[in-house]
């Protein structure tokens, strides 16, 4: 009955960061080498466990305003929603909402990015899937029966707005540098910037506390033809809540695409591992993703080290994606406009 009173915990969040963005920093929405960008993810944590905590995410990125010499400025525009359900009684949040960005040349490869994200989300339970004493005639289960509570578990809905700042560097020259890297992101993002009313209780606040996240990555070539590294940090802050996401992948490229028609599909394969790291290293993250043209599939697997494996026997949460990226740079893959990337 205490437990509520001494117990916190931190947003939803994917171990898989490159395709989870909308969870990282708003300003890094259209930041991508292409015009549309649709992405799903899904998670199913602690197996060990029954009725294990499910999260369902979705974002669809559009980049617009590109190749016009008068305004260099373009803008990116997203849609994201997330689900969580876990328990017997089906308690989780539904959040859906719009991400606006910026982004300002800095010189010929960098650009600076502003972006804004705006949620409507709701939060409850299946109260009808509750089993009380009061509800037992004392041989069997009568749900129709009153339980005797006197309490109402009505769900509630909250606004939520976030913000972020970014610096992206892209590099398209033909001539590979292995010092420098080709594509690059480091930003820092505040989410819950309103910090919305949290609770089931109408007489009582409980504000959501600011969330702080640093993230930072970049893509290099090696001397391996069509062998790439792609280290990546991400540090969330929550009140009392941290976390340090800190790892690397490897991307090896099995077939290049076209450079003078585009017809030609690239294939790919990246995998590497990260640490997540609370006061204790907590998880290690194992990934692997296909590319293939315009597809890419991605699994990971967060196995847990930390002293709850006596109880988890290491197992963490299953994660899936699903990536679909449209280049902007052939006129016959572009279902909209010809578009120039920096």
């Amino acid at each position: 009955m205490l437990l509520p009173l001494f117990s916190s915990g931190q947003d939803i969040h994917f171990s898989q960061t490159t395709r989870s963005f909308f969870q990282i920093n708003p300003a890094f929405t259209g930041a991508f080498a292409g015009n549309v960008r649709a992405e799903i993810n899904w998670k199913d944590q602690w197996q060990s466990v029954n009725n294990t905590f499910r999260t369902f995410g979705s974002s669809f990125q559009f980049s617009f305003g590109k190749g016009n010499p008068r305004m260099p400025v373009f803008f990116g525009l997203g849609l994201q929603a997330f689900k969580d359900v876990a328990g017997d009684v089906q308690i989780g949040n539904t959040s859906g909402g719009l991400t606006f960005t910026t982004f300002v040349p800095i010189d010929r490869n960098s650009r600076l990015s502003l972006g804004v994200q705006a949620n409507y989300g709701n939060t409850g339970l299946d109260p009808s899937l509750m089993q009380w004493g009061s509800q037992y005639d004392g041989l069997n289960f009568d749900p129709a029966l009153t339980n005797g509570s006197g309490i109402e578990f009505q769900g509630f809905q909250y606004a939520d707005l976030s913000a972020g700042i970014g610096y992206w560097y892209r590099r398209r020259d033909r001539n590979v540098i292995h010092s420098a890297p080709q594509d690059a992101k480091i930003g820092l993002s505040v989410y819950h910037l309103n910090r919305p009313n949290f609770t089931y209780s109408v007489a009582e606040e409980s504000k959501l506390r600011m969330r702080f996240v640093l993230h930072g990555s970049a893509l290099f070539g090696t001397s391996t033809e069509d062998l790439y590294w792609y280290p990546n940090l991400n540090v969330m802050i929550q009140g009392k809540q941290h976390e340090f996401l800190i790892g690397s992948l490897w991307k090896y490229r099995l077939q290049a695409a076209s450079k003078t028609t585009g017809f030609n599909a690239e294939w790919s394969v990246t995998a590497g591992v990260d640490l997540r790291i609370t006061n204790v290293i907590d998880a290690i993250v194992p990934q692997i993703y296909l590319g293939i043209h315009h597809f890419s599939i991605g699994l990971s697997y967060d196995v847990n080290v930390s002293g709850l494996n006596q109880v988890s026997n290491y197992r963490g949460g299953f994660e899936l994606s699903l990536r679909f990226t449209n280049p902007d740079s052939y006129i016959h893959r572009n279902p909209f406009r010809r578009g120039i990337s920096i």
